[in-house]
């Protein structure tokens, strides 16, 4: 049985709490935030039962619960995961990991040092269309995927809390990059099998009429372990001919192309024999497939995996030490988009380009 620990009781909150309702094996025993009224609303809600406190220390100190929710903002991250796995409690934790990318590593040594798991959110992995377009490619005919690329334009407006503040995405650096982009690096990485980017390129840019501060488009370039490369261009301040918040994506293969839309379409193309003579342009033969994913989808998913893989006793895909390279590809991109160079994930990495 897990005794479940909530810290931070906020919007994203609720997505956790109505993924784990109606689990026999999950008792909420209590939340935390320092905005009591929210823990007690949530209370209320969900566990009437449950405790209320102030604070993550004070919850921390006085609750003996063995699974930890942290659904803290970034910069809160670090000192809750911390005690919470030197505590020897498991943690369930709401992406980005940490908002400094050494604090996110000193997490994940964390893990690995106490034994305890870790698991962060990545939602967007458990969608039918992208789960449909990664079997597709496991099956191998069409070739070894050589370029990824992903279109995600959005005008997307965050209003604020509603008291005449505005939102927080609308004023800090690299919006796109620190709160939304980690999404779709991570997506990447799922289809390519979980490999690791070695370099990043990324340039960005604000359009005159963005109601940003800071520059809301970032142009991405990232190169793989494989030689693959995604290229990507994301953005949260176009008015028109935009995309779903999940992209459009195509993978190139050596022998064919599979797509989705972001929606609820997959389709492949296969390449078809070059004749011997004369001038021919490929186009491919397009197939649909069926949306084949069975398994719950967005949060209910991801909870639902992390959940199994504790009960088990095993790891899952979104754990910490495989969550790490993909918001390794976050800092990347800002160290990019603030130098103008292409930058390097690791020293090995440019050690063995500058070869």
């Amino acid at each position: 049985m897990w005794e479940v620990l909530v810290i931070g009781c906020n919007g994203i909150t609720k997505k956790w709490l109505d993924a784990l309702k109606g689990r026999e094996d999950i008792v909420l025993v209590a939340f935390a935030d320092p905005a009591v009224e929210r823990a007690e609303a949530l209370r209320a809600a969900y566990a009437p039962g449950a405790k209320v406190y102030d604070g993550a220390d004070a919850a921390l100190e006085d609750c003996k619960a063995n699974l930890v929710l942290d659904a803290t903002p970034p910069f809160v991250h670090h000192a809750v995961v911390m005690r919470a796995l030197r505590e020897g409690r498991c943690v369930l934790g709401e992406k980005p990991m940490a908002d400094d990318l050494a604090r996110a590593r000193e997490m994940v040594a964390c893990a690995q040092e106490s034994g305890q798991p870790y698991f962060v959110m990545q939602n967007r992995r458990y969608l039918r269309g992208i789960q449909t377009l990664r079997a597709e490619l496991a099956k191998t005919y069409l070739g070894k995927p050589y370029l990824v690329t992903c279109d995600m334009f959005l005008g997307a407006h965050f209003m604020g809390p509603g008291d005449g503040r505005p939102d927080f995405r609308n004023r800090i650096e690299h919006p796109i990059l620190v709160d939304m982009l980690i999404h779709t690096f991570d997506q990447a990485r799922f289809l390519l099998g979980e490999k690791r980017a070695v370099s990043a390129y990324c340039q960005e840019l604000n359009p005159p009429n963005s109601w940003y501060d800071h520059p809301a488009i970032a142009l991405c370039t990232f190169s793989f372990e494989d030689g693959s490369v995604l290229s990507l261009r994301g953005s949260w301040a176009t008015k028109c001919e935009n995309t779903t918040s999940h992209g459009f994506w195509r993978v190139y293969c050596t022998d064919g192309t599979a797509c989705w839309d972001g929606a609820e379409r997959v389709w492949v193309s296969r390449a078809q024999p070059v004749p011997s003579a004369g001038y021919f342009e490929e186009e491919g033969v397009r197939e649909d497939i069926p949306l084949s994913y069975a398994g719950r989808e967005d949060h209910v998913g991801c909870v639902e995996d992390m959940l199994s893989a504790l009960n088990r006793g095993q790891t899952m895909m979104t754990d910490c030490r495989n969550n790490i390279h993909s918001l390794e590809m976050v800092y990347a991109c800002i160290r990019s988009a603030e130098t103008g160079r292409k930058c390097f994930l690791s020293p090995d990495a440019e050690v063995a380009a500058e070869k």
